[in-house]
């Protein structure tokens, strides 16, 4: 708690800067592709900010290059420099609140869980967005005082124009836009928001489904197992194989929780009847999408609203699931996050009961996710997104895949193990499907 006290009493942009260095210190970014990634995205996010708010002229400090800098030196064997920026970081925390606790601080650092540090370094970067989000109010308030008045009579002129024409167009879609059946950018359904949500659960599915640290143990026989059944040529223990098992086990929670869906949607699933309403609306959504395709076959005529009226149907409804179905303490859900941790445990042992209960808590959000994203969002788009899952020893497909591996070196590589599928509308012709995310694989060596 006084930790947290701390950190909310920071006032400025280069003391998160050092708090942000000092956690992922406590991270290990080597050994893992994941946290490789992530510091480099969140570095690069915290070096944008700085250099809008141009610190770095305001200080004798360049703190763009002391992130660089860190970011760099966590990839290297010889840890001297690391080792030295860390201590200059602390030194510096010290002047501001810190005196006679940084060990104390640090205690606390290292005890926080994966989770509790993801959840701090989001932290930062809100506050170091509200640094900059106060800058550009700053920056736009100077900009009004010094522009001229015909110039902010000419502003309102061009937002009240622009909302007219907003208001004219709501109007049209109202009164009889009725044949579109691409989403606005301004609802919560168009292709960018479900690319969003996908991005979402990959890196929900990159967490639950973590083998490496101090707080996991792999089931060696058990995980060795399962690769030899998805052909995968690892063996635990190897720094490679947890790499694979973690991809695969992000496979298999996938899998699990679309099993479970399709016995709840067959009516296989025990519950009571007001669980099965989701269910309900789905099956009789598509008996009526099914008899509309038919009515628009059999009736003749030359409308476009009997056309799309299936792909409406689908749209809307779908489009409602997704908003309130299968909320987080719904039988399905709960019932199939618990057969999911059971899956999970077999391969892999959390030794850390704090750990342990973020990953109960996560489970549930993870079914919700994937039924929420596989299940209803897909449906809402005019055109229904399908999945695909690679196996190993396949070529790869740079198209469809994306991995650590450069495209001019793809045609002589395998596939190892596929843990997010390839998610896009499958023509059969490379330059015309349309993908929304590529599939995550880990090529073989």
């Amino acid at each position: 708690w006084q930790f947290f006290m701390w950190f909310a009493s920071l006032e400025t942009v280069e003391n998160h800067v050092c708090l942000f260095i000092l956690v992922w210190d406590d991270i290990p970014v080597r050994i893992s592709p994941i946290f490789s990634r992530e510091l480099r995205e969140e570095t690069d996010n915290l070096i944008q900010i700085i250099k809008e708010l141009n610190i770095s002229k305001e200080n004798d400090k360049n703190y763009s290059k002391i992130l660089a800098d860190y970011n760099s030196y966590r990839f290297l064997a010889e840890q001297t420099f690391r080792q030295n920026l860390v201590h200059d970081v602390w030194a510096e925390l010290e002047n501001h609140g810190l005196k006679n606790n940084s060990y104390a601080v640090s205690e606390q650092i290292s005890r926080c869980s994966i989770f509790k540090k993801k959840e701090l370094r989001a932290m930062i970067l809100s506050r170091m967005k509200s640094f900059q989000s106060f800058s550009r109010k700053i920056k736009d308030a100077k900009e009004l005082k010094q522009a001229p008045l015909n110039n902010k009579k000419n502003e309102n002129l061009k937002a009240q124009v622009k909302e007219l024409i907003k208001e004219n167009s709501n109007q049209q879609a109202a009164l009889g836009n009725l044949t579109n059946v691409f989403w606005n950018d301004d609802k919560s359904h168009n292709s960018k928001k479900l690319i969003q949500g996908i991005t979402d659960l990959q890196d929900m599915l990159k967490d639950f489904t973590m083998v490496q640290g101090s707080n996991y143990k792999i089931i060696n026989d058990e995980a060795n197992i399962l690769l030899r059944a998805f052909r995968c040529e690892v063996n635990c223990p190897s720094l490679r194989a947890s790499l694979v098992l973690g991809f695969l086990l992000q496979r298999i929670a996938i899998i699990k929780i679309l099993e479970e869906v399709e016995k709840y949607l067959n009516g296989k699933f025990a519950g009571s009847r007001g669980m099965a309403l989701e269910g309900d609306i789905a099956n009789t959504t598509e008996t009526l999408i099914n008899q509309t395709i038919l009515f628009e076959k059999n009736r003749k005529g030359e409308d476009d609203i009997t056309k799309i009226t299936p792909i409406k149907i689908r749209q809307h409804v779908y489009s409602a699931l997704s908003c309130r179905g299968f909320p987080s303490d719904h039988s399905l859900v709960t019932t199939t996050a618990s057969k999911l941790l059971h899956k999970m445990n077999k391969y892999r042992q959390i030794v850390d009961k704090e750990t342990k209960s973020e990953m109960d808590d996560l489970a549930i959000q993870i079914t919700h996710k994937i039924i929420n994203v596989f299940y209803f969002s897909f449906k809402t788009q005019a055109s229904v997104p399908a999945y695909k899952f690679f196996d190993a020893g396949q070529a790869l497909e740079p198209h469809l895949m994306q991995g650590a591996f450069v495209n001019d070196e793809s045609k002589k590589l395998e596939v190892e193990v596929c843990g997010f599928p390839c998610i896009g509308i499958f023509t059969g012709d490379k330059l015309s499907d349309r993908i929304f995310i590529k599939a995550q694989i880990i090529p073989r060596s």
